[in-house]
């Protein structure tokens, strides 16, 4: 019994339709260097794709109001974008600097949201600059990230800069200031990373260890991260085209198989 290659064009084209329909997830990037932050402003967001849907938004709020400052290097008020930090990358890179009059019980908390049509993300990672002492140590702690059932989970915090001393474990990492780092340099980095956990957002505080107001600053590199990726809504259809796949060879194998047990005629 011949089969005819026919009856394979319908599913095969599903097969096509289906990696050509399927839109696979990226990595995405925010680096500073391409987009815009108002100086002094504590939320924005980015699309990083073109799609009109944010894909990721930093938010930073404090525990008492009035407490951000002017970049001494630029003048500016931040939170905002320049060079003045750069984590001893080569060539020097935009960064998000944050600098405030910190004292005891004036934390500042980073939260940054991941969007796109399920907000969340995987293989989220960024790098801290100038962990370091000032006049107070530079202290940043509550370090986690959370799920999308709200379960909070730990970073996985490398790179570590000489002028940064880790303590704790899991959900109760910190990082404090050890000594002075050059604003160019690499000396106080910590690498936040979350693998392939899947987080809808991260979260980290920006404190100092005790005392009067005293200025302190640090930057956030760029941010990677990987969406959870859009279910296109030629997938469902193209799995159907799949299903057809698997009932036809299943019925051209019963074929096959009926027609080795048929009377073969003679002549």
């Amino acid at each position: 019994m011949k089969l005819s290659c026919r009856g394979w064009v319908v599913p095969v084209a599903c097969l096509v339709f289906l990696l050509g329909g399927s839109r696979f997830a990226q990595a995405l990037v925010l680096d500073w260097d391409t987009v815009a932050w108002t100086a002094g402003s504590l939320n924005n967001s980015y699309d990083l794709t073109g799609d009109a849907v944010n894909d990721i938004t930093v938010t930073i709020t404090s525990q008492n109001p009035g407490i951000f400052t002017n970049d001494p290097a630029t003048g500016v008020q931040t939170p905002a974008i320049n060079q003045s930090l750069t984590g001893g990358l080569i060539p020097a890179q935009n960064s998000l600097d944050i600098a405030a009059n910190l004292h005891t019980n004036s934390n500042l908390t980073v939260q940054l949201t991941f969007g796109g049509q399920y907000g969340l993300a995987t293989n989220v990672s960024f790098t801290i600059f100038d962990i370091d002492v000032t006049t107070n140590n530079d202290i940043i702690s509550n370090i986690y990230g959370v799920a999308a059932d709200g379960t909070l989970v730990a970073a996985t915090i490398t790179n570590l800069g000489s002028t940064v001393t880790p303590s704790g474990s899991l959900l109760t990492q910190k990082l404090t200031g050890n000594a002075a780092s050059p604003d160019n340099s690499g000396n106080g980095n910590a690498t936040i990373s979350f693998g392939g956990v899947a987080i809808t957002d991260v979260f980290f505080t920006f404190g100092n260890n005790a005392g009067a107001p005293r200025y302190q600053d640090i930057a956030i590199g760029d941010v990677s991260f990987t969406p959870v990726p859009e279910i296109n809504p030629a997938v469902a259809s193209a799995m159907s085209c799949l299903l057809a796949l698997g009932a036809m060879l299943a019925f051209h194998r019963r074929a096959k198989i009926k027609a080795r047990h048929l009377p073969q005629g003679g002549s």
